[in-house]
């Protein structure tokens, strides 16, 4: 479902949204927004796949990473933030993961998988070029076919944190005993498009591919976009 962008979202500075052609499907590699405040640095938000927002709508998850940068984080005086995804491809009205991927390969292995390393290359850029970064991927995908894939996705995106920045935020419920789950994923920001399901923060080491705690960091309230 489609939402409007709140009022301190100053304006889309970077959406990348393309149809596959001879197809449903639509990539999206990144979405840039500049936050209405005088700050200048960057925060990178990690999620699994794209949303149908673009430059004239958001949602609720995206609308969800605005709220997080601008309110919940607004002592580290951010004031772009963006997003990328493990995977970027999506369809309109689709929760399905799997069956986006199987109809992008089963139209051209040799595209997909030029696409997802193109897609790869630009988050390393991206991490690089932030201030921090925000993990929000989330576990194993349901029915998905090539696990392998996914995990060597993961891993090589945790690799390019850790020698970039060595950390991460990471989120939870209250209802989850952990910010890992089976100590290796991030959590979705929010799950199921709810943004207030997740509500605590906090930054992660990470070292030799494992998130591990920082001494003394404090746990951040996340609220909820109104």
């Amino acid at each position: 479902m489609t939402e409007t962008y709140p009022s301190y979202v100053k304006s889309i500075i970077n959406c990348d949204t393309k149809r596959i052609k001879n197809s449903k499907v639509k990539s999206r590699t990144i979405l840039t927004a500049q936050l209405n405040n005088k700050y200048t640095k960057k925060i990178l938000f990690i999620l699994m796949n794209p949303s149908v927002a673009n430059h004239d709508v958001s949602d609720s998850t995206v609308n969800k990473c605005a709220h997080v940068t601008f309110n919940d984080l607004s002592d580290y005086k951010i004031g772009t933030f963006s997003i990328v995804n493990v995977y970027p491809f999506f369809l309109s009205g689709s929760t399905k993961l799997y069956k986006v991927l199987n109809s992008v390969k089963n139209l051209s292995s040799a595209y997909y998988y030029k696409k997802i390393l193109e897609n790869l290359n630009l988050i390393h850029n991206q991490i690089i070029e932030s201030d921090y970064v925000f993990l929000c991927t989330g576990g194993i995908p349901d029915n998905i076919v090539d696990v392998d894939e996914y995990e060597f996705l993961i891993d090589t995106i945790h690799s390019y944190v850790e020698s970039n920045h060595g950390a991460a935020f990471l989120a939870k419920s209250d209802r989850y005993n952990s910010f890992v789950k089976n100590d290796k994923y991030s959590y979705h920001l929010c799950p199921g498009g709810i943004p207030n399901v997740i509500n605590t923060a906090q930054r992660f080491k990470i070292s030799k591919g494992r998130i591990t705690q920082i001494e003394n960091q404090y746990r951040i309230p996340l609220t909820h976009p109104q």
